[in-house]
């Protein structure tokens, strides 16, 4: 505790203020209170000085910082008036109970206020420091957009402080300077009103440059070899089909053979990476009904039998459809002749469960450890194709999951995906007729 008398002077400080303060109550006696705040902290004087003309016992709260070692401390003023027109305060830091979050978390954090529109820092955190390369003593009271905004970027930086100082969060991806150049970072911004009516908030940076960098670099290389292989294989498979139908020579002709049934299952297996980009760019947020998708996959066969429900709402979006019909097609193209595939739509809670059943063989050891049980990829232990790996992405994608077993003979491979609780579900023969509704 302290007082603050008529001239705007601290004349008597408590052992605890002082010492946290890091002085003591003799020092801290008969010093100016502008003194113990750090600059931009507002005027928690005025604050003092309007409760002087209030009743004792009236009291007031005020955010500011006060000066303390390197950083300033950000703190909860309470004043109270007294009969002889004193005024005594106590303080409460205000980050106490955040501030292990705050300086531990991982993500690069800025607590700023905002003065005259600009985001002013008032602290950052350890993670801030070694992200963006910018010293606390540089940074803390300067504005953060003069440090960390590229200039071309400026106007969208100020259209976030305007929803900021509006009270409205932001999000986004966003490229900013550091000391060793630009970075790509998830941007989220959070504000809040202090009691005296400042505009506080947290700018929070993840970094995810390198990523981004990643999944553009394996984009532009995923289509520059479809499309080569593509067209090459176009010319192989013409040319080896050529040699088949017009070779008088029997090992010509065997050899053709050969080459086109490689040729073509490396084109269904690039037509297959093609469905599952086109499947996974697709909102997985979005409600399909699972039943209507089963229904609609399994008319195409005639072997296959299904059992669902009259309405399935889960989600995953339209990749479902995609996922349902590869888990069957793997089925149908497994499975004894004459036999049939079963396929089950069952309600289990806050899921809905996919399963195809198979009486074939099942799926080999070494492809079922990488599928299903995250056991390393290896030139020796993949599939030749991508039907599972589809609805396994499929399911993650939606919060779901993949599951398989063997019961009495038969394989069963089911999909678990999570209940959309909304009336705004997608129909799986809409969106063959629209496209533009998976989006």
């Amino acid at each position: 505790m302290f007082g603050i008398d008529e001239t705007g002077t601290v004349d008597f400080a408590t052992e605890s203020f002082a010492s946290w303060l890091d002085t003591t109550p003799a020092h801290l006696t008969g010093t100016r209170f502008e003194a113990v705040v750090a600059p931009d902290s507002g005027d928690p004087l005025a604050d003092v000085e309007a409760l002087r003309e209030r009743p004792a016992g009236r009291t007031r709260r005020c955010q500011a910082f006060v000066r303390r070692g390197e950083e300033p401390v950000a703190v909860t003023f309470e004043f109270a008036a007294t009969e002889r027109r004193q005024v005594v305060g106590t303080v409460q830091r205000r980050t106490d109970r955040y501030r292990k979050l705050f300086e531990e978390s991982h993500d690069a954090i800025v607590l700023f206020e905002i003065v005259d529109g600009r985001p002013v820092v008032r602290a950052v955190n350890t993670a801030f420091v070694t992200t963006f390369g910018y010293e606390r003593n540089d940074i803390v009271g300067e504005s953060l957009n003069e440090f960390i905004v590229p200039d071309e970027l400026w106007d969208e930086a100020t259209d976030y402080d305007r929803r900021t100082a509006a009270g409205e969060t932001n999000h986004a991806v966003v490229s900013r300077k550091t000391v060793d150049g630009r970075r790509e970072f998830v941007y989220r911004g959070l504000s809040y009103t202090t009691a005296d009516n400042h505009r506080y908030g947290f700018a929070i940076y993840r970094d995810v440059t390198d990523d981004r960098r990643r999944r553009r670099r394996l984009q532009v290389l995923h289509r520059v070899l479809r499309h080569n292989i593509r067209n090459d294989l176009s010319v192989v498979i013409g040319t080896a089909d050529y040699i088949e139908q017009t070779s008088h020579e029997f090992e010509h002709r065997e050899a053709a053979a050969r080459i086109l049934t490689a040729a073509e299952r490396i084109s269904s297996v690039s037509e297959q990476a093609r469905a599952v980009e086109r499947a996974l760019a697709s909102r997985s947020d979005r409600a399909i009904d699972a039943a209507e998708v089963v229904r609609s996959v399994v008319e195409t066969y005639d072997c296959v039998r299904a059992d669902a429900p009259a309405s399935a709402p889960v989600t995953g979006g339209v990749a479902v459809y995609s996922a349902v019909q590869n888990l069957v097609e793997n089925a149908v193209t497994h499975t004894r002749d004459g036999a049939a595939v079963r396929v089950t739509v069952t309600d289990e809670t806050d899921e809905w469960c996919l399963r195809v059943a198979d009486d074939g063989p099942g799926i080999p050891a070494i492809e079922r450890g990488a599928v299903f049980d995250d056991e390393d990829i290896t030139t020796l232990n993949h599939g030749t194709g991508l039907g599972l790996w589809l609805a396994r992405w499929v399911a993650e994608s939606a919060g779901g999951e993949l599951r398989y077993d063997r019961d009495e003979g038969w394989t069963v491979v089911t999909l678990v995906l999570p209940r959309a609780d909304t009336d705004d579900v997608l129909s799986p023969r809409a969106v063959e007729s629209d496209p533009t509704a998976a989006r």
